[in-house]
């Protein structure tokens, strides 16, 4: 009869083991099951930000192509006679470039309009220096706007940039002297 209490004493042991097995199972299990949703988490979060970069790079391919075909708009617009102003079609003409300017903004494009702005080397194209009364590095005329997406700069604005009162006069001092 002796025999039988020993192998209660197995059963018993090999229970606990076995429990503490699937216990260690399940752990482990459950520690993978987080890593995989993590990296899946990881995963989605890197296709949002690369389809959003595509979709930044897709409209900025676009604005591109659109750009001069929008700035010969805008210059149209800006020189219409007088006499025209209160014609209907001028009208409807001026509301498709309102409508295109909100869609370009809808769009997350904005219209980089620096007038009276300090020159900022990172969204203007200085073209020219002039002789100005405003204070020297000051933006004092927008020869074409820039355009942006978000932060991106697509194009920069191509602009005029006081050099101060005394800036031309030294140059044409110089070539004054020259002659």
């Amino acid at each position: 009869m002796k025999p039988k209490k020993p192998a209660k004493t197995i059963k018993i042991t090999t229970r606990i083991k076995s429990s503490e097995n699937y216990e260690q199972q399940i752990g482990e299990l459950t520690q993978h099951l987080q890593r995989l949703q993590a990296e899946f988490e990881n995963y989605k979060k890197r296709q949002n930000d690369e389809r959003a970069q595509l979709m930044n790079d897709a409209k900025e391919a676009v604005l591109s192509d659109l750009l001069p075909a929008l700035d010969n708009f805008d210059l149209a617009s800006a020189h219409l006679p007088a006499d025209l102003a209160s014609n209907s079609w001028a009208q409807g003409m001026q509301y498709v470039g309102q409508q295109l300017v909100q869609t370009l903004d809808d769009m997350g494009v904005q219209k980089i309009q620096p007038q009276g702005e300090i020159f900022d080397h990172n969204i203007h194209e200085a073209v020219e220096h002039v002789q100005s009364d405003k204070p020297e590095g000051t933006i004092t005329e927008v020869i074409a706007p820039g355009y942006q997406i978000g932060e991106r700069v697509v194009r920069h604005a191509r602009v005029k940039v006081s050099g101060g009162k005394t800036a031309n006069m030294d140059l044409n001092q110089e070539n004054n002297d020259k002659e």
